[in-house]
């Protein structure tokens, strides 16, 4: 390096020192990273090792492998999973609308299978009987509300809403809309993205 190259680096820094130090203004602080994660809490409920949390997934994963199969899509699947919410919130053997002292399986009808009501297996039972109403619709699954719907309605037992929805201003067409995306939740969370 020669003494001009040398020269003019020095003034160079110089220049730059002398820049720095004559800013009466310090530069301002970074504000503290105020970067939450909010965790994305399951459809099946906040605590995983709650026993309704473990009921409530063991039978959203026994809708969907029934499903699957039987070979249905993931829209069949979806439509499975939130006719069960809507009506059962994904519980088999609960009580049915009064006057009736019968009990219900995971899609609202009574109970009538020869196997233990609170089982995976009676989840499987009549996502199987569900599974074959839906050869007899010809509304298409991509809408799963208007498909689950039309799969209920089409079961020779005879759709009384009365009987699976018997709150004031419940209506099976309002559960099973609100019931949707839980049911997307669940399938995701069980398979992955749709």
């Amino acid at each position: 390096m020669n003494r001009k190259s040398l020269a003019a680096l020095i003034t160079a820094a110089l220049a730059v020192g002398l820049a720095a130090c004559s800013s009466d203004d310090s530069p301002a602080a970074a504000p503290p990273s105020t970067q939450t994660t909010t965790a994305a809490v399951s459809p099946f409920g906040d605590d995983s090792t709650d026993l309704l949390f473990e009921i409530h997934q063991n039978n959203a994963a026994a809708i969907i492998e029934t499903v699957e199969q039987r070979g249905g899509t993931p829209d069949q699947a979806i439509a499975a999973l939130l006719a069960g919410e809507a009506e059962t919130g994904w519980r088999s053997g609960l009580p049915m609308a009064p006057p009736a002292s019968d009990i219900r399986d995971i899609y609202g009808w009574r109970f009538a299978y020869n196997i233990g009501a609170e089982s995976t297996d009676a989840v499987r039972a009549a996502t199987e009987t569900f599974m074959d109403n839906a050869t007899k619709v010809a509304v298409a699954a991509a809408d799963p509300v208007a498909y689950a719907l039309a799969v209920q309605q089409a079961d020779s037992r005879g759709y009384v809403e009365s009987e699976h929805f018997y709150k004031k201003s419940e209506t099976a067409a309002s559960e099973y809309a609100a019931a949707l995306p839980a049911a997307r939740a669940a399938y995701v969370e069980l398979r992955g993205a749709q």
